[in-house]
């Protein structure tokens, strides 16, 4: 499929990302990097993402610090050309998601914030403004409200999903997100906040 990948996320109303399982990773059950396709909203294949590193390093480093660990995550389209690079710092509690374009341009951040009954992100563009939140209560366990700068319901990220793709993404390796009416960046800001809520509340998940 050749498309313009900015394009199609400035355009769509939905993306899905489905992680990907290697054969070896499944009889083994030791995981590796995280992969990804990223699909659209009929299922079609528009990108690729995937942690950076191997080896016997990367490996413990994952065992051991789990989803505190420092990573970098390269997205890229079909033609296999770089569209953003995701990279988060070691943390102990609230973690710190930098965006990149292809070209290196900071494109903006996603911030984990505390919270004791929500689960709460920031959503911040390259001045550093915040323009949009994630707030989720603790017992609501799949669904991720993106809220506007008023605090009104302009999306959600999902990991069950109730759209076109209901009896594919229905179980904890995919999910979805409906982008609100945002344009530019800011799409690209709330896919990555996507990413980063798979890795702070699902990752160890996926490996029991």
């Amino acid at each position: 499929m050749s498309l313009d990948l900015r394009q199609y996320i400035e355009e769509t109303s939905e993306v899905f990302i489905r992680q990907v399982k290697e054969w070896g990773e499944i009889l083994t059950g030791f995981e590796t990097s995280n992969k990804y396709e990223l699909l659209g909203a009929k299922g079609e294949k528009i990108g690729h993402l995937a942690e950076e590193g191997s080896g016997v390093f990367h490996f413990l480093k994952k065992q051991f610090l789990r989803s505190h660990r420092p990573m970098t995550i390269r997205v890229w389209d079909n033609s296999g050309q770089t569209f953003l690079n995701l990279r988060r710092p070691f943390f102990w509690f609230f973690s710190d998601l930098f965006i990149e374009n292809g070209e290196g341009k900071k494109v903006g951040q996603v911030r984990r914030r505390f919270g004791i009954l929500f689960k709460k992100y920031d959503l911040v563009d390259p001045r550093g403004h915040v323009f949009g939140r994630i707030k989720a209560p603790l017992w609501n366990i799949w669904t991720f409200p993106i809220l506007d700068k008023r605090g009104e319901e302009v999306g959600v990220v999902s990991k069950k999903w109730g759209g076109i793709l209901k009896e594919v993404f229905t179980d904890s390796d995919k999910f979805g997100i409906r982008f609100p009416n945002w344009q530019g960046d800011q799409r690209l800001i709330a896919l990555a906040c996507a990413i980063s809520i798979d890795l702070d509340f699902f990752e160890d998940n996926n490996r029991k």
